[in-house]
């Protein structure tokens, strides 16, 4: 990898010489910052780490492609037939299609890689200088220092493992001894061998395991409402710790160890790292949108599309909104509602995932726009009035890891131990949907069972980027469907498995 990492180390000297990069770095545009310097205070220390978190919500990375674009586009999410060409539209045509060396493509894919290693590449240079740093000159002193090196440790694990999601076989396709990507902790690194999925699996539940020993101490006086995680803070040195639903907190650090568990074919722990934070909820019912309390129509038609008090992890983007009205909204005014272009979902699709549930289901009646022309469109990312309750933050936020999905693998994991728990988990999240009453009789095998979690999570994940990583999980056929007919693709490596870009294949 001598050739990325080059290019990475060059990038970031960039990024932290010149004041055009500073609103990377998350200063006043006046600013500048040079890279010598910017470890030699606290509040440079916040701007690198901010500053990761700034490029994870660009479009190349979680603003689009890792969730609602490119990612669920090969998830088939989508019918693109209605998609435009703009906006991503082109690229995601192209990988739904698996045409991964395709010219319209390839540019998107290849940007994809070299921003996923520039962010780890960042995350091992702040996690290293920290890890040094003198805790006295932190505002927050240790508690400051070890939220930095927590998340840093985390935020690496968390690309790698989205890496290795996207570039290997998961488990179930048996990927054997193949070498498929590297694992880097190191800063600066110029030549990193490729390693097994086992592996990189390894490391990366290690590496969660640390940042959530280190984290746990750093957030165990937090308070992990909704308001404290996106709307509330004070001014001046305490915000940077404040906001912690915009940062990989230890609640986040605790989903995703269960979400690598599950992948890794390791129930058990993944069951037992899952309740941890169920237990939590139970006890302090910070996720009101999987509790029976949740008050979700009135908090939707107060902005609340995302329904946010269920999100344990999000990203931050001011660009969100301008990025699917480029892509969803930019014919609204077209003649015929035929001539319309945006990233459409199939009526077959929704009533084969959201099937007698619909009318009940408060993702299908609020989420998603009115049924014109046998399609449905994702209302998750369009602007919402930010007068109102919950729209401001509606509209900047990209959610990466929810409560629900806490849920989910839990009820899949304890299934072979204790099937009426495992029933009452997936009841827990279309409860907080709607369902007053959901109907689970449909579960007498464990493959039905399952059916019916992917089925939910079919609606959940619309437009978060994991529908893909679930099938490839789960080594389940692509399903799909036109206005016409429902599609499927076989779970074969052809159609799950991104080739690396051709600059690296010699990796």
């Amino acid at each position: 990898m001598k050739k990325i990492y080059t290019i990475i180390f060059v990038s970031c000297l960039a990024a932290i010489s010149f004041s055009s990069c500073s609103d990377w770095l998350d200063v006043r545009p006046a600013d500048e910052i040079k890279e010598e310097y910017l470890f030699e205070t606290g509040n440079g220390y916040r701007t690198a780490l901010n500053g990761i978190y700034r490029k994870l919500a660009t479009f190349d990375l979680y603003g689009s492609n890792l969730s609602w674009g490119l990612i669920d586009g090969w998830g088939q999410v989508y019918d693109l037939d209605k998609a435009p060409d703009s906006g991503g539209g082109k690229a995601m045509k192209k990988l739904s299609k698996f045409l991964y060396k395709n010219s319209e493509l390839t540019p998107t894919t290849d940007a994809m890689w070299s921003a996923a290693w520039n962010i780890i590449a960042n995350c091992n240079n702040l996690a290293q200088q920290v890890a040094e740093e003198d805790t006295m000159l932190f505002y927050k002193r240790t508690q400051e220092k070890n939220m930095i090196l927590g998340e840093a440790i985390a935020l690496r694990a968390y690309m790698h493992f989205d890496l290795l999601r996207i570039y290997a076989p998961s488990l179930a396709m048996n990927p054997g001894d193949r070498l498929f990507i590297p694992y880097v902790d190191k800063y600066p690194s110029y030549l990193s061998d490729r390693q097994t999925v086992g592996y990189c699996l390894e490391r990366i539940i290690a590496d969660l395991v640390e940042a959530q020993k280190i984290l746990k101490d750093v957030d165990k006086s937090s308070e992990f409402t909704s308001g404290n995680r996106f709307t509330k803070s004070p001014s001046g040195e305490e915000r940077f710790v404040w906001y912690r639903g915009f940062h990989l907190n230890y609640h986040a650090v605790t989903a995703e160890l269960a979400r690598v568990y599950l992948y890794a074919g390791q129930s058990e722990k993944a069951y037992e790292t899952a309740k941890l934070l169920i237990d939590i909820n139970a006890d302090k019912g910070y996720y009101k949108a999987v509790t029976s309390s949740y008050s979700g129509p009135m908090n939707i038609e107060n902005g609340n599309i995302k329904m946010y008090e269920d999100i344990i992890f999000a990203l931050y983007s001011t660009d969100q909104t301008d990025w699917d009205l480029e892509i969803n909204h930019a014919s609204d005014n077209a003649t015929k509602p035929d001539d319309e272009k945006y990233l459409a979902l199939s009526d077959a699709v929704i009533t084969k995932f959201f099937g007698t549930e619909s009318d009940k289901d408060w993702r299908l009646k609020y989420q998603l726009g009115p049924n014109t022309s046998s399609f449905y469109r994702s209302l998750k990312y369009k602007k919402q009035d930010e007068g109102s309750g919950f729209g401001k933050v509606n509209s900047t936020m990209v959610p990466m890891i929810r409560m629900s999905e806490v849920y989910y693998i839990a009820a899949e994991a304890i299934y072979d131990t204790d099937k009426e728990l495992a029933k009452t988990y997936l009841k827990t999240v279309k409860q907080g949907r709607g369902i007053s009453s959901p109907d689970l009789s449909k579960s007498g095998t464990k493959q039905d069972f399952i059916n019916l979690i992917v089925d939910d999570a079919r609606r959940e994940f619309i437009g978060e980027g994991q529908t893909f990583f679930l099938y490839k999980r789960l080594k389940r056929n692509l399903e799909g469907a036109d206005e016409k007919q429902s599609v499927e693709y076989p779970a074969i490596e052809d159609n799950l498995v991104m080739p690396l870009p051709d600059s690296e294949s010699n990796i």
